[in-house]
């Protein structure tokens, strides 16, 4: 039986992630370095090709649990086309972005990335990135902090009974900036985006937990300010 081939140049797919973390009330992002040509000793993002059996996401969650994670939240970011994105040949990749839960130890590397460690994203800009690598994380971190205001994607942070004030801490992470939290609780309750679910003794006075109320279909907005 003859085997279909198409007559024009098939480029490769590849998966790149940006992986965001919350350490010590800060948005920190998953960064390694290239441990082999091209860009050698670069940062650079985790990432794949995919397999000819496999999806973008597929490839994703093979990353993510090759170097040793698991994630809570992933979405595809934009796809980067740029003919000379890679030296070597042409390479499209799909980016994405997740939110992950901080291990207690740093994530594997292999063959291609290695020294994987958690840095405040804002703070790479100075660095010499891989590839179109940088472009991609400041999308991502523009792309989380506008969906932030109209898409549950915080509460993905947190377990599944929290405090306003921790739901506050992980927004003020992600904007880098202090939230008024009178403000912050009127917004999220008039909305009725929370459901109260118990108490829970925090470093004194007993608060309300509560869980994103997921059944609410209403369309929302937070101000934010």
């Amino acid at each position: 039986m003859k085997t279909f081939r198409y007559e024009y140049p098939r480029p490769a797919v590849a998966v790149d992630l940006v992986l965001f973390g919350i350490i010590n009330q800060k948005l920190m992002l998953l960064r390694g370095r290239r441990a082999a040509l091209p860009h050698k000793g670069r940062a650079c993002l985790p990432g794949t090709y995919v397999r000819e059996t496999e999806s973008a996401e597929q490839a994703c969650e093979r990353k993510i649990h090759s170097i040793g994670l698991s994630h809570t939240y992933l979405e595809q970011l934009f796809t980067f086309t740029d003919p000379k994105r890679d030296p070597r040949e042409r390479v499209v990749t799909i980016a994405y972005y997740g939110l992950i839960p901080v291990p207690d130890t740093l994530p594997q590397g292999d063959a291609k990335i290695d020294r994987m460690e958690w840095v405040e994203p804002e703070k790479t800009a100075t660095e010499s990135w891989a590839f179109d690598h940088y472009p991609i994380v400041k999308m991502a971190l523009q792309r989380l902090r506008a969906k932030i205001q109209y898409a549950p994607v915080s509460p993905h942070f947190l377990t599944a009974d929290f405090t306003l004030a921790e739901l506050q801490g992980v927004y003020s992470a992600i904007l880098g900036r202090k939230l008024d939290l009178s403000n912050f609780r009127r917004d999220l309750l008039k909305q009725d985006l929370l459901v109260p679910v118990g108490k829970r003794a925090v470093r004194g006075p007993t608060a309300t937990t509560y869980q994103w109320n997921w059944k609410n279909p209403k369309p929302f907005f937070l101000s934010l300010g």
